[in-house]
């Protein structure tokens, strides 16, 4: 019975061992990429905000008012080649109860494991209106981390994309944070005050003057990012906005202006679905490896005992009726 029991540690420690072998270049290496049919929707919102409207009966600026933009992400594997992911970005911004104020879309490639914009499956983005939504621009070049950050993200500086500025700007790691039970690491990107375009012939109702107005518009954001460190995937984040039109000699016009960030309902959904698939790839890479090969070996070494006293037990009990014909002998 100790021999059978033995053998069965052996092939339970052997088993053991080998996942903590393979667990890093393996199950991790398999698992630690991002989907290609991804299918995600972030809704943002900010009270307070100030913000330019233009409609049919001309331009005016909003103020104290909520605003909600809602992110949809859709992967779209048919443009995906070899280690990449092409992911479609829509962005749709609005009045709480009110109108429409901007809508945008760009198609992104990246890496499935980093996360950095490859630029091999005909990027774009968008070029359009409210009007016209589906004008863009083809073979666009994206660069850095755009959708989210790499797998077991590291407490570095990262670059990050910034459409408004259209290139990369860093974001720096500040600390780490708990998100509804859920270990983060706190990211933040600080970009402007830049002039980033201009605009001829603004209404001058805008800058309280009859005639119009030729102003820069310039943009400063500082955009937080709660990541999970084991999927490099964004749990919450906010940005305060500060975008403005500038002329010398008046005052500032406000484009979008105030604080906005993910809704406690977009935070808890990404908590339920990445909390756990967080922790297991964590666990894989980290200690799954060191506990399989200390558990497989002590299995191993346990088998090869029950085993070994199994056989001298046998040896020991095939001997005795021997030696009791021996003593029996006349």
């Amino acid at each position: 019975m100790r021999r059978v029991v033995g053998y069965i540690c052996i092939f339970l420690g052997a088993l053991v061992l080998m996942v903590g072998v393979l667990a890093k270049p393996v199950l991790y290496h398999n698992l630690a990429k991002v989907p290609l049919d991804q299918k995600t929707t972030l809704i943002s919102v900010g009270e307070h905000m100030s913000a330019l409207e233009a409609s049919s009966a001309g331009v005016r600026v909003m103020t104290d008012a909520t605003l909600q933009n809602t992110k949809t992400v859709v992967g779209i594997p048919g443009k995906a080649k070899g280690k990449n992911a092409f992911w479609q970005y829509l962005v749709a911004s609005k009045e709480v109860g009110g109108k429409d104020l901007s809508y945008g879309q760009e198609g992104v490639s990246f890496d499935r494991v980093t996360g950095e914009a490859t630029n091999c499956c005909g990027d774009y983005i968008s070029t359009g209106s409210l009007d016209q939504p589906s004008a863009i621009q083809k073979n666009f070049t994206h660069k850095g981390l755009f959708f989210k950050f790499p797998f077991d993200t590291q407490k570095t500086t990262y670059q990050w994309w910034d459409g408004d500025l259209g290139r990369t700007q860093p974001m720096r790691f500040l600390r780490t944070q708990e998100i509804q039970g859920v270990q983060t690491y706190v990211f933040q990107q600080k970009s402007g005050p830049e002039t980033y375009g201009t605009q001829a012939g603004v209404p001058g109702e805008l800058f309280n003057t009859k005639n119009p107005v030729n102003a820069d518009e310039v943009y400063e954001n500082t955009r937080t990012l709660y990541v999970e460190p084991n999927t490099g995937v964004i749990i919450k984040g906010v940005e305060q906005q500060n975008k403005r039109l500038e002329a010398p000699g008046f005052a500032a016009v406000p484009i979008t202006q105030g604080t906005i960030g993910y809704t406690d309902a977009t935070i808890r959904k990404n908590v339920a679905d990445l909390g756990s698939k967080g922790t297991l790839l964590g666990f894989i890479n980290g200690p799954l490896t060191l506990i399989g090969v200390l558990l497989g070996l002590i299995l191993i070494g346990a088998g090869a005992f029950l085993t070994m006293k199994g056989s001298r037990q046998s040896t020991v009990e095939t001997a005795e009726p021997a030696s009791v014909n021996l003593v029996k002998q006349p």
